[in-house]
């Protein structure tokens, strides 16, 4: 008798502990953004692919994690990660404006913004007052062009519902200049079915830091788990390998840093 009641009691015990247990251990669920932004980020044959989903996927594998990545307009994604907590939205250009809505970890990528013009268009900018002049600059929708761009004072944007749709604005004389990031702009141009030697940089703006970014209210145990995957990534030559086989020729970003809002 004693010993069955020991038998009962103890088994009650572990399975109150094993209740408690379980939600610490299971991991929070994220859900995950990006956008149609080739080489960096896009969806092929229906599943996301590129050099920052590469390595979301190569994280997930390390940290036992299937969340589903989902490629949807920028805008959808912006709101989602800016209004609802355990959101990764990437990949995230760093401003001063953005830090206050994000945990930003990376960068994943570093390149460019730039303005970009027809070849033989003959337009020349020497500074942003030059830019301020021309009749109309195709901007992303929602995008840190656009957001940089209005925070400049400039009144000519025209607003595009994606990046292929501003590079064919360009390409069909609609606008004067399309503002892009260097890492992408070829590849938009031919996903967008036209050739990337029909267009120039005419002027860059600034360099781009570009990160995976943690919405806030996300588990800061989960972002730690996150940073000490890529860590290791960066360290045993994976992120590079990945880095390379997209964008070869450019310098590897291997520092990691983590910032922004908690």
């Amino acid at each position: 008798m004693k010993t069955s009641f020991l038998f009962k009691h103890l088994a009650c015990l572990l399975g109150f502990s094993l209740a408690l247990l379980g939600p610490a251990r299971a991991a929070t669920p994220l859900q995950i953004y990006t956008e149609e932004w080739p080489p960096i980020t896009f969806s092929e044959n229906g599943k996301p692919a590129g050099l920052a989903v590469e390595v979301v996927q190569a994280i997930q594998a390390r940290l036992g994690q299937a969340d589903p990545i989902r490629v949807v307009p920028w805008a959808r994604a912006w709101a989602m990660a800016t209004n609802n907590p355990n959101v990764l939205l990437f990949t995230v250009t760093r401003t001063p404006e953005r830090e206050g809505l994000f945990t930003f970890l990376g960068p994943v990528a570093v390149g460019t913004t730039d303005f970009y013009a027809l070849r033989g268009a003959n337009i020349r900018i020497r500074n942003l007052d030059d830019a301020r002049e021309l009749p109309s600059i195709g901007v992303y929708h929602k995008a840190v062009e656009e957001q940089l761009l209005l925070s400049k004072g400039f009144t000519n944007l025209d607003t595009a519902a994606t990046p292929a749709v501003a590079a064919r604005k360009l390409a069909a004389g609609r606008i004067s200049v399309w503002c892009n990031a260097n890492l992408t702009a070829h590849s938009i141009m031919d996903s967008a079915g036209l050739d990337p030697a029909t267009i120039e940089k005419v002027f860059t703006i600034q360099e781009n830091w570009l990160y995976l970014t943690f919405s806030r209210g996300t588990d800061p145990k989960l972002i730690d788990s996150w940073q000490h995957a890529l860590h290791e990534l960066k360290q045993d030559g994976t992120f590079e390998r990945i880095y390379r086989h997209w964008l070869p020729g450019n310098p590897v970003p291997e520092m990691l840093e983590r910032f922004g809002s908690p």
